[in-house]
C-alpha cells in the first residue's frame, strides 16, 4: 500500500516538471518570435530609386551626306559635314522621352553635269519665230551650307545595369543662316529659224553663242522644310554627367530649293549674254539630302 502510493506521488511530481518545462519553452519560443517580428519591423526598407525627369546636354560629330539631283547626267560627291548643339530630354515616363534642342550644321556640297542639251521652241524680241537649241556641258557646282537645325524626336530607353540604350525618331527642322552655290561650266545658246533655215551661233548681244565658258555665283533659293530620321545610341555608367554616343540617319525626303520652271530657262532665249545665269543645279531638279551624323556628347 505505502509502495503504490509512493509511486503515485512520484509520477504526479514527474508531471509537473514536464508540463512546467512545455510551458517555460512555449514561453520562449513567444518571445522569439516577438522579438523577431519587432526586427523584422523596425528594418529600413529602401527606397526605390527615382529616375530624371529631364535631362540636358552638349554633343558634336560628324558623318557623311549626299545632295542628289534627278537631273540627267548629274553625279553628286558624299561630303563629311560637322554638327554641334545642344538637347533637351523630357521624361514623362522611364522609358519613353522627348528631345528637342538646337544644333549647328556647316557642309560643302558637289556636283556636276557632264552634258545637257534641250531645244526650246519660242518668239524672239521681233516676233518671229525661233527654236532655242540650248546645251551646258562639263558643268560643275559647289553648295556652301550654314544650318540651324532644331529637331524634335520620341524616344524610347532600355536599360540593362547601368548601361542605357535608346531609339528615337522624329523630323529635323532646317533653316539656311548661308545657303550659296558656285558654278562653271560651258555652254550653247542658238536660234535656229526654221523659216530660213538659218542658226545663229555667235552674237553676244542677241545672246547667242556657242561653247561659252561662263562661271557665275549667287545665293540658293532655300526653302525652310522638315526632314525626318531615326537613330540609336548608349549612353555609358555614371554617377552624374554621363557620356553617349549615337547614330542619326537622315531619311532625304525633303526638297529645300525653290525650282525654276524648267532647267537653265534663264540661260535659254533672246538675252544679251551679260544679262543670262544658269542658277544653282539645285534650282532646276527634285533634290533629297540623305545620310548619316554620328555624335558624341555628355548629358547632365
Amino acid at each position: 500500500m505505502c509502495l503504490s502510493l509512493l509511486i503515485k506521488l512520484m509520477m504526479k511530481k514527474i508531471l509537473y516538471i514536464v508540463l512546467g518545462c512545455m510551458l517555460l519553452l512555449t514561453t520562449v519560443d513567444a518571445q522569439t518570435d516577438s522579438t523577431a517580428v519587432a526586427v523584422e519591423q523596425n528594418k529600413p526598407v529602401k527606397p526605390e530609386k527615382r529616375y530624371k525627369k529631364v535631362y540636358w546636354g552638349l554633343k558634336a560629330g560628324g558623318g557623311q551626306m549626299l545632295w542628289d539631283n534627278d537631273l540627267d547626267s548629274y553625279s553628286g560627291e558624299a561630303i563629311t559635314p560637322l554638327n554641334g548643339g545642344f538637347f533637351i530630354e523630357y521624361r514623362p515616363i522611364k522609358y519613353v522621352g522627348i528631345e528637342t534642342g538646337a544644333s549647328y550644321f556647316i557642309g560643302s556640297f558637289k556636283g556636276s553635269i557632264e552634258s545637257y542639251a534641250t531645244t526650246l521652241k519660242g518668239v524672239d524680241s521681233e516676233g518671229d519665230d525661233v527654236s532655242y537649241r540650248f546645251s551646258a556641258n562639263e558643268l560643275e557646282e559647289s553648295q556652301d551650307l550654314a544650318l540651324l537645325n532644331v529637331p524634335i524626336a520620341i524616344k524610347l530607353n532600355a536599360f540593362a545595369g547601368n548601361w542605357e540604350f535608346f531609339a528615337k525618331g522624329g523630323v529635323e527642322y532646317r533653316h539656311a543662316l548661308t545657303a550659296t552655290y558656285e558654278q562653271s561650266g560651258k555652254f550653247t545658246n542658238q536660234a535656229y529659224y526654221e523659216q530660213w533655215d538659218l542658226l545663229i551661233d555667235d552674237l553676244l548681244n542677241q545672246g547667242f553663242y556657242t561653247n561659252r565658258s561662263v562661271s557665275e555665283s549667287g545665293d540658293l533659293l532655300w526653302k525652310d522644310a522638315f526632314e525626318p530620321f531615326v537613330g540609336g545610341g548608349i549612353v555609358f555608367p555614371s554617377r552624374k554627367t554621363a557620356f553617349f554616343i549615337e547614330g542619326i540617319y537622315y531619311l532625304g525626303s525633303s526638297d529645300y530649293i525653290e525650282k525654276q520652271a524648267a532647267p537653265f530657262e534663264n540661260r535659254i532665249g533672246n538675252v544679251p549674254a551679260s544679262k543670262q545665269s544658269s542658277g544653282s543645279i539645285m534650282e532646276m531638279g527634285v533634290t533629297n539630302m540623305s545620310g548619316f551624323i554620328v555624335n558624341i556628347g555628355l548629358r547632365f
